[in-house]
């Protein structure tokens, strides 16, 4: 295409500017494009390379730039290029069976589509048809086979009258802690990672049980936080523990909410929570209703996929990682949101 006349200087300046502006995505992939093709030297099928798309997408991007300019080229329009042969009702079958997360794989959800309306499917269809539905890939969350969805709900719908029940002096200002502890050791853990299209990563093992455990705390209300790490987890470290909370805030009475671990105290008159302190129980088997759960898990982004030399260098790097947080309040109050747990505890 050594005719192709695509641009004037003032295109060229225009393009420049443009590209400097706009961050990685498509529509810098489209300037790019562009910026290449007013170099009437370029073949088309170069500029395609480059981009990473097919010769007829690019010509269709210089086409609509002749026509409408730079927002034609900078507009996606959806509307564009083959024909969905996805009817009403399939694309009804494939968002309910994405709610209900009957799939694994697409293969199954092809293998189901061609059962259910007896016709056959490509599998390319059903992948772009998916993906229309806003389907994604994702990992899920293990949930105890025990765990009660009603009684979750009924906890987050009652939780401002159960804090407006508690038996606080009124004395002193209070504080609402979600507390949780989390276990680190020196068997690696491995999780996901980034890495080349069809590379296979590799991570160094080795059979150590070494472990240390750490208790946390977050406030609600301020994003202050309390940690204390541990060689176990006891009674009597739980007590060390809320001493810790009654320590660092002694101006304050404290509400701790937490899960029924054999080693947390059920009720606020066991002997070993400290005055001052009053407990609240989450519900069995609910720790999404905990947003410290989130903390350790950003915490275990940092840890895993690694092989560690001793629990003492593993206490080392956590504690590092735990002072961001402790530094960051603002960070911590993004763990809550602005749900049923904000809005309660604000209301008291």
């Amino acid at each position: 295409m050594a005719n192709r006349k695509l641009g004037t200087q003032a295109d060229r300046q225009r393009v420049r500017s443009l590209i400097k502006k706009e961050k990685d995505g498509w529509r810098k992939e489209r300037l790019i494009a562009l910026k290449l093709g007013f170099d009437p030297a370029r073949r088309l099928d170069d500029i395609a390379e480059t981009v990473g798309r097919d010769r007829s997408t690019v010509q269709r991007w210089f086409k609509r730039f002749k026509e409408e300019g730079f927002d034609g080229v900078l507009e996606r329009d959806y509307s564009e290029g083959r024909p969905s042969t996805c009817d009403e009702e399939v694309w009804t079958y494939l968002k309910d069976g994405l709610t209900a997360e009957r799939w694994n794989t697409l293969v199954e959800a092809r293998e189901e589509l061609e059962r259910h309306f007896e016709r056959r499917f490509h599998y390319q269809n059903v992948w772009r048809w998916v993906k229309k539905c806003t389907g994604v890939l994702r990992v899920p969350r293990p949930v105890h086979e025990k765990r009660d969805p009603a009684r979750a709900e009924a906890f987050k719908r009652h939780f401002l009258g159960i804090l407006k029940n508690l038996p606080v002096s009124g004395k002193k200002p209070v504080k609402v802690w979600f507390a949780d502890e989390s276990r680190y050791g020196l068997l690696p853990n491995l999780r996901r990672l980034w890495t080349n299209k069809g590379q296979r990563p590799h991570k160094r093992w080795k059979s150590e049980y070494k472990w240390s455990y750490c208790y946390g705390a977050i406030d609600a209300v301020e994003g202050k936080t309390v940690f204390l790490q541990t060689p176990t987890v006891s009674l009597d470290w739980t007590e060390a523990f809320l001493l810790q909370i009654k320590k660092q805030y002694p101006d304050h009475e404290h509400i701790v909410v937490w899960d029924g671990a054999g080693f947390h105290p059920k009720d606020s008159f066991h002997e070993q929570v400290p005055a001052g302190i009053h407990v609240v129980l989450l519900p069995p088997y609910s720790p999404e209703l905990n947003p410290i759960e989130k903390l350790w898990d950003l915490i275990q982004d940092h840890t895993s996929n690694k092989l560690w030399p001793n629990i003492e260098r593993l206490d080392q790097v956590v504690a590092l990682h735990l002072k961001d947080w402790w530094e960051d309040p603002g960070r911590v109050i993004r763990l809550f949101g602005n749900g049923w747990i904000r809005a309660s505890v604000n209301a008291t």
